[in-house]
């Protein structure tokens, strides 16, 4: 805690200087005079609560000192508030972008390779949407229809080729 002497001094200088202090803060700050007025307070509060020696040679330099660091502060602060708003928006843009053009990407890619699909021999098609629709490996498909490995291999690079073609073609 101050002593009564720096409380004198710090109270002596802050009657003095406080509209030059905030016009200081508020150059810093955009103009923004509750911010100034607060980061000014905040200056005198911390001094008070100190221990050290306050002369009326070093109390200009730690005042201005210590204002200016709070001001720093609080524009770091802002920076990295708007740093946070950008990403939020950033990411709720990308949200949305993501969840609605790929889907729609998506459902048309799936109706083109249906389309494929119509113009497929049966086996073939089957093998694929089982693949494709289902999430089965060849051997999963084999053992499920009954056939062996390599005919439902066969069938699969079959219908994937045939698919990528007329995909390719329009």
């Amino acid at each position: 805690m101050a002593s009564t002497d720096n409380r004198q001094l710090l109270a002596d200088f802050y009657s003095v200087h406080r509209g030059e202090l905030l016009a200081y803060a508020g150059s810093r700050l955009g103009g923004n005079a509750s911010v100034a007025q607060d980061l000014v307070q905040d200056v005198f509060v911390r001094l008070l609560s100190t221990n050290k020696l306050i002369t009326p040679v070093t109390l200009p330099a730690l005042v201005y000192t210590t204002l200016s660091h709070l001001v720093v502060d609080r524009q770091r602060q802002w920076l990295c508030h708007r740093q946070v708003e950008q990403q939020i928006a950033t990411a709720v843009a990308f949200e949305h972008q993501v969840s609605i053009e790929p889907a729609v990407f998506a459902d048309e890619l799936l109706t083109h390779v249906e389309h494929c699909l119509h113009r497929l021999p049966e086996e073939c098609a089957t093998v694929y949407r089982m693949n494709l629709y289902d999430g089965m490996k060849v051997g999963e498909i084999a053992k499920s229809l009954g056939q062996s490995y390599k005919h439902v291999e066969h069938r699969l690079g079959t219908a994937r080729k045939l698919v990528r073609q007329r995909l390719a073609a329009g």
